[in-house]
């Protein structure tokens, strides 16, 4: 039994079923994660919202000329469908989601550093894989104290930097 349900929320999505579901062998898990993936891409995703202000602050970012990208646990079809779903395509520069290797966000964030040539970011984020990401790149982390996992990274971490709504993005530029 899961005690917080929050743990749930940005592993990997086999990750968080064998969480959720210790008893499950590594097949069910798949045939779980394949099922959850085919609704999702179907009509879960029209669910999905931006928090508010995340349309003004991707503006602000993209009038001040900042490159923007989206890095997130989910599948890059999944991930490219929900940005268009939102209208979020002309806002970021590239969506990163994940392939079928699903590796770790940290992992990830590093090959794509390598592989774009980027440096010296800043990576908003709200889970403990964000902050990782974060340190393993040398990335100025900011911890957006709405998210789900915020408090999380609070307790492992003590006192991050961090906004309180996306209003103070105007803060890092």
């Amino acid at each position: 039994l899961v005690r917080d349900a929050k743990q749930l929320i940005g592993p990997n999505l086999p990750i968080s079923v064998g969480i959720a579901n210790p008893n499950l062998d590594s097949a069910t898990i798949q045939q779980v994660v394949e099922a959850y993936r085919s609704y999702y891409n179907q009509t879960g995703h029209m669910k999905s919202k931006l928090y508010p202000g995340a349309r003004e602050a991707l503006e602000r970012l993209g009038e001040a000329s900042q490159p923007i990208y989206i890095l997130t646990n989910k599948i890059q079809r999944a991930a490219d469908i929900i940005c268009g779903h939102l209208g979020l395509d002309g806002l970021v520069d590239h969506i990163f989601g994940q392939n079928a290797a699903e590796r770790p966000k940290p992992e990830r964030l590093m090959t794509i550093v390598a592989e774009h040539g980027l440096k010296g970011g800043v990576l908003v984020g709200d889970g403990l894989d964000d902050f990782a990401a974060a340190q393993k790149t040398g990335f100025r982390f900011v911890l957006a104290k709405w998210g789900y996992g915020a408090q999380c990274v609070l307790e492992k971490h003590g006192s991050v930097d961090g906004m309180d709504g996306l209003e103070e993005i105007r803060f890092l530029l």
